[in-house]
């Protein structure tokens, strides 16, 4: 199968899971964003993996913006077991780019670079992290693991799956909702090393250190990105032939960050 994978039948290659770690975060394709979190004693079936990641689909008792979706095989009981995969198809692909589906605005887009100056050198870095915010005060603005899209008004977090132990005063953003109500955020425990993703409104949102929740330095995108380390600077010249773009501002949602990844021939050109 070489054109990407066909959405997930319940029936097809199913194999009855649960959910073995406290949280397992679902993500629109391996490695890429967070959709909804799954928790510990959800059943899932598993229906493709890719690598490391297996696509499941969720039985879940509490909310989920989306039931389907691509955790780490070591969030599974049965699947991070030796021949716990057997029977289940390989299918890596693109998913059908299902964040045009969730996402309106982002803090920077796919394949991005902004230009900074750090100890006095100015370069192109590479961005794979969230933007630094603060939030509002109030219960309302407390992170919680997952959310609820509605057909008919706004998406709302849901207040039963708040996470209390968070260290607020490391938040990062990554992207709000597509109707722009709701807000993926990051949060580490208090003296942890890495986040927890959860969500909250996004009028909770503050910016910090910055006049906007988003980088909002010159950001460009490229087509290809290969080879390039983060925390690296590099200077216009190493990113002009790798089919460099300027970053598009999301059409509806400006003042949450970037369209992500808009066609190419919609793009403007390099600014370098």
């Amino acid at each position: 199968m070489t054109a990407g994978l066909v959405a997930a039948s319940p029936v097809e290659a199913a194999t009855a899971d649960t959910v073995s770690s406290d949280r397992a975060t679902v993500r629109e394709y391996p490695g890429r964003l967070v959709l909804a979190n799954a928790v510990r004693g959800d059943r899932a079936e598993v229906t493709a993996y890719c690598g490391g990641w297996v696509r499941i689909r969720v039985s879940a008792g509490h909310a989920m913006a989306t039931p389907v979706g691509w955790v780490l095989r070591g969030n599974l009981t049965r699947a991070s077991q030796a021949g716990g995969l057997d029977g289940v198809p390989e299918r890596c692909g693109t998913d059908g780019d299902r964040w045009r589906d969730w996402v309106g605005a982002i803090n920077a887009p796919f394949h991005s670079l902004r230009e900074v100056t750090v100890d006095g050198s100015t370069g192109w870095r590479r961005i794979t992290f969230g933007t630094g915010v603060s939030l509002a005060a109030g219960a309302e603005c407390t992170p919680s693991l997952n959310y609820t899209r509605r057909d008919e008004s706004a998406d709302v977090v849901d207040p039963g799956q708040r996470v209390t132990d968070l260290d607020l005063g490391q938040v990062s953003y990554r992207y709000v909702t597509k109707d722009g109500a709701v807000a993926l955020v990051s949060a580490p425990h208090p003296g942890g090393s890495y986040g927890v993703w959860a969500f909250v409104p996004a009028s909770c949102l503050r910016a910090k250190g910055r006049p906007t929740v988003y980088f909002d330095e010159p950001v460009v995108q490229l087509r290809d990105i290969s080879g390039l380390a983060t925390g690296v600077g590099y200077p216009d010249s190493a990113i002009r032939g790798r089919g460099c773009s300027a970053a598009v501002r999301s059409p509806s949602l400006p003042a949450y960050g970037y369209w992500p990844d808009p066609e190419q021939a919609h793009r403007p050109d390099c600014p370098v």
